[in-house]
């Protein structure tokens, strides 16, 4: 009994002696370690690059990197590969937010990314931009860190105006009229171009105004205007000398007192001789005076000049013997001015 009591004794001091408790505090947490070893999963945390591989019970990134104390930012981007992965050990991969600046013509703003290209972060700031648009960048440049991303949006648009093209005014010297009488015998208008332009708008202002075209929608309507003088109607010159009371030197023959009238054709209209019709192109009787004759055409009194003409055509009031001559006019008020006149016609050639 004694003996008993002696063994009882001593085990008690040994449960009470530091090294015991050590070495049972030892024991278990080998076991505890290897407890966890065997029933833990292995997971690689990459953050920023820096990579660590911990053994975890855990199965979602949020919980493994609690776990780990690992605190991650709302902007931050977390991508875990999962527990499903044959043979491989699963990764957390912390991709960390930075500041760049954005600046539009609302402002300059810092915003959060994880990286990407300057086109993926205008979009992610709910900008869409296309090739006409500025930005401090090439959209697909990839970002760093601290930079600052400046965009100008760029509008081109096309807008078109009517602008009128001011008519001309000539003036005739014909002796049609009086001197010092005048006459509008074609009345003017305006014409009218249109005018396309591309302006450019950067950030709401225009910039730029370019013209892109210039078409004439309408022509002009020259005004012209009769004056009195002594001047000849017909713009032709033979070169024949001229007295001093305007009437040729040498000539073939000459008609006098002639039933002249004018009469007027479109434009591009020809004779009976197949001559084009013009001022100083006249009808007659070819029969007593042949096509392609040359010819002066003055009254006598010098009053009313024609001047130098060729015989060009005909007509039914010609070949009855009831005028002589048919004066070409241009415009159909000048041949009314004209109306019956007394001529002589020198015949030249």
């Amino acid at each position: 009994m004694d003996n008993f009591r002696q063994k009882a004794s001593e085990a008690a001091v040994l449960l009470r002696s530091r090294s015991f408790l050590v070495t049972m505090l030892a024991a278990i947490t080998g076991f505890l370690t290897l407890w966890i070893t065997l029933s833990a999963d292995a997971v690689y945390i990459r953050d920023n690059g820096q990579l660590q591989l911990v053994y975890t019970t855990r199965n979602t990134a949020d919980a493994i990197l609690s776990e780990r104390g690992i605190v991650t930012m709302a902007y931050d981007d977390v991508d875990f590969s999962g527990f499903d992965l044959r043979g491989a050990i699963p990764e957390i991969e912390i991709t960390r937010a930075f500041d760049v600046t954005l600046t539009t013509d609302e402002g300059s703003m810092v915003v959060k990314t994880t990286g990407g290209t300057v086109g993926e972060v205008l979009n992610a700031n709910g900008i869409e931009y296309d090739e006409n648009d500025m930005i401090s960048y090439p959209p697909g440049m990839y970002v760093q860190p601290g930079d600052e991303i400046v965009y100008q949006e760029v509008v081109v648009e096309q807008s078109v105006e009517q602008e009128p093209i001011e008519h001309e005014t000539e003036y005739r010297g014909s002796s049609l009229l009086p001197r010092g009488r005048t006459r509008v015998i074609q009345a003017g208008s305006d014409g009218e171009r249109e005018l396309t332009y591309n302006k450019t708008i950067v950030d709401g202002e225009v910039t730029r105004t370019e013209l892109e075209s210039n078409v004439v929608t309408e022509q002009p309507v020259t005004e012209i205007i009769l004056q009195g003088t002594a001047d000849p109607v017909s713009p032709l010159d033979f070169g024949y000398q001229l007295s001093a009371d305007g009437t040729p030197v040498n000539y073939a023959y000459k008609l006098t007192d002639q039933v002249a009238t004018g009469y007027s054709a479109r434009s591009g209209a020809w004779g009976a001789s197949g001559m084009t019709l013009s001022y100083g192109y006249v009808a007659v009787d070819p029969t007593e005076i042949p096509y392609g004759s040359k010819l002066y055409i003055t009254s006598s009194d010098g009053s009313f000049v024609y001047g130098y003409a060729i015989a060009a055509d005909t007509g039914t009031g010609l070949l009855n013997d009831v005028i002589d001559v048919d004066l070409f006019y241009e415009t159909y008020t000048e041949s009314c001015l004209n109306g019956r006149r007394t001529v002589d016609i020198y015949v030249l050639a």
